[in-house]
């Protein structure tokens, strides 16, 4: 393997761990957004991210593309968002491509910062973890194609029950990790060590 995709790899890992989370902030306030309020990305330029996004040999290449629409059209961003996500925190990175919805951006801070500010009720303590949460637990860290659609259960089980999130560790820790930092699970285990 290249030192150049190396480099590439440890960029995206270091991107998917620091961007996860004002993700939700993010898109309830890109939605609440009077759509008439943001430029709409037209089926040429959706086209040409589409193409480039699924079908380049050259990232190099698109990257005046994705400056020119993704970096400053907020729906074009969006919509590149929807089409992969991942490919897009890579683009960013590797283009230089800035978020045209920076506007967004001091509303999402200052929503994390609430959201923050609340305080935690603690977790109830689980004797154990069920089967059935083991169950969607192993299939969503060993079988899914979208992290995204397993976020809420990751959250519903593992940031609430310290026996979950045991046998997630125990079943595969560096995913885990990833998990917590994309997802925003908490580590149930450290608040009930607090009690």
């Amino acid at each position: 393997m290249s030192r150049g995709w190396v480099i590439f790899m440890f960029l995206i890992a270091a991107i998917v761990l620091c961007s996860h989370h004002t993700v939700a902030a993010e898109n309830a306030a890109i939605y609440s957004q009077a759509r008439t309020t943001l430029p709409n990305c037209s089926n040429s330029d959706k086209s040409k991210i589409n193409k480039c996004m699924t079908n380049t040999t050259s990232i190099d290449k698109c990257c005046p593309l994705f400056k020119r629409t993704i970096g400053t059209n907020c729906k074009c961003y969006r919509y590149a968002k929807d089409l992969d996500n991942q490919a897009l925190i890579t683009l960013q990175a590797y283009c230089d491509v800035n978020n045209p919805c920076k506007r967004v951006q001091r509303v999402v801070a200052e929503a994390v910062a609430t959201i923050s500010a609340t305080p935690r009720p603690l977790p109830r303590l689980q004797p154990k973890c069920s089967a059935t949460d083991e169950a969607k637990v192993k299939k969503c860290m060993t079988n899914t194609t979208s992290m995204d659609a397993c976020c809420p259960t990751f959250r519903s089980i593992l940031g609430r029950s310290c026996p979950c999130f045991a046998y997630a560790m125990l079943l595969d820790n560096l995913a885990l990790i990833t998990i917590q930092a994309y997802c925003d699970v908490s580590n149930p285990c450290k608040q009930v060590q607090v009690i």
